[in-house]
C-alpha cells in the first residue's frame, strides 16, 4: 500500500513538472501571449502607417496641389519668376519687434500722456 501511494505521489509530481516547465506548459503560454500582444501593438501602428500612406495616395490621384507641394518640399522646384523665401521657426527664440521687421501702426494710440 505505501509503495503504491510513494508511486502516485511520484506520477503526480512528474505530471506537475510537466505541466508547469515541460513543452506546452504554462511558461510556453505565457511566453506565447506576451509575443501575441506585442504583434498586436505593432499591427495597429502599420495600420495606422497604412492608412497615412493610402490617404496621402489618394490626395495624389485626385488634385495637383499635393504635386505641386511635394515638387517643391522634396526637388526645391520653384515657378518662373517665383522668389522663395526659407523661413526656419526655432522653437523657444522670441525676436524683438524692431528686429522682426514690424512697425507701430501709425494709428496706435500714444501712451505717452502727450
Amino acid at each position: 500500500m505505501r509503495i503504491a501511494v510513494f508511486l502516485l505521489i511520484i506520477l503526480l509530481g512528474a505530471l506537475q513538472f510537466r505541466l508547469w516547465f515541460g513543452e506546452g506548459g504554462w511558461r510556453t503560454v505565457w511566453a506565447l501571449r506576451e509575443q501575441i500582444d506585442s504583434q498586436r501593438q505593432e499591427n495597429a501602428k502599420l495600420k495606422e502607417r497604412n492608412q497615412a500612406l493610402e490617404a496621402e495616395v489618394q490626395d495624389l490621384k485626385q488634385g495637383l496641389e499635393a504635386i505641386e507641394e511635394r515638387a517643391r518640399s522634396e526637388m526645391g522646384m520653384i515657378k518662373k519668376d517665383e522668389v522663395f523665401y526659407q523661413i526656419i521657426d526655432q522653437p523657444g527664440v522670441v525676436l524683438p519687434p524692431a528686429q522682426t521687421g514690424t512697425r507701430p501702426s501709425p494709428l496706435a494710440k500714444n501712451n505717452t500722456g502727450r
